[in-house]
């Protein structure tokens, strides 16, 4: 077995980065905590579950053209839509400026017209935009949770103002879907219930370093009866989606109504 071998590390204002190269995969890392990875033969895949499951928006919206990711890491969401839809036009808006220059430098992340990546705050980045977007992916975390700012009933409303109709907004969230400790995954839910006709769970079952799973939440307009969607996920989209495993994602949908926080 190979042995890991450390690649690049700094200390940034907001993280403890390191890039390591464990065989043929390579992963980036804050922390104890482990953020992206991409396989160095195919820097487009990915042995992370998850970032596959955001591609569900295209079942929801297939002519979605223009999508923001709120948290960059090494790039797997925004490089992966740019190669596989080529009509998209992809933003990122990522906090920490080191973390850009190491998606550039270790992770492959294309320089093109077609991305445009933004450093600051997601929540001050969208309240001073005048874009609207057809996809917005919250995929950001202080250690193993989504920053309160970007999940409050105000990051709501922005989120309400700024993607466009029949749009998406999908959270990746690590958390319980039943018991005590389910709480911040049924108070995000009714949020998103609150602002958008349809949410759309999808169970991950990754295994994380963090107590719980990767759970995925899609909210939007779109009228999309269940059916419909589980039919356009085993087609691959009318073979518009090419991540692994696609269309198997169907088996993942959590059919039960999220229990209402109170």
């Amino acid at each position: 077995m190979t042995a890991p071998k450390e690649v690049f590390s700094a200390v940034s204002a907001f993280h403890d980065i390191r890039v390591t190269d464990y065989g043929f995969s390579r992963v980036l890392s804050f922390g104890r905590n482990r953020q992206s990875s991409m396989f160095l033969d195919s820097p487009f895949d990915t042995d992370f579950e998850y970032p596959s499951y955001f591609h569900v928006a295209l079942a929801l919206k297939p002519d979605a053209a223009t999508a923001l990711a709120i948290g960059l890491g090494g790039a797997t969401v925004v490089k992966r839509m740019w190669r596989d839809y080529p009509e998209m036009r992809v933003d990122a808006v990522e906090l920490d400026p080191e973390v850009v220059g190491v998606a550039r430098r270790f992770f492959a992340l294309p320089e093109d017209e077609r991305i445009r990546v933004f450093t600051g705050d997601g929540r001050g980045f969208l309240e001073a935009s005048d874009d609207s977007y057809d996809l917005v992916i919250v995929d950001a975390f202080d250690d193993d949770a989504v920053p309160p700012h970007l999940s409050d009933d105000g990051f709501i409303r922005v989120l309400r103002d700024r993607v466009g109709t029949d749009g998406i907004v999908a959270y990746n969230f690590i958390g319980e879907l039943r018991g005590e400790g389910s709480m911040p995954f049924r108070e995000l839910y009714r949020r998103l219930a609150d602002a958008w006709d349809y949410v759309w769970v999808f169970v991950v079952n990754e295994g994380v370093a963090a107590g719980g799973t990767n759970i995925v939440l899609f909210a939007t307009d779109a009228p999309v009866a269940e059916p419909e969607l589980r039919r356009r996920i085993a087609s691959r989209v009318d073979g518009l989606v090419s991540v692994p495993a696609f269309h198997l994602f169907g088996d993942d949908l959590w059919a039960e109504e999220a229990e209402q926080a109170e």
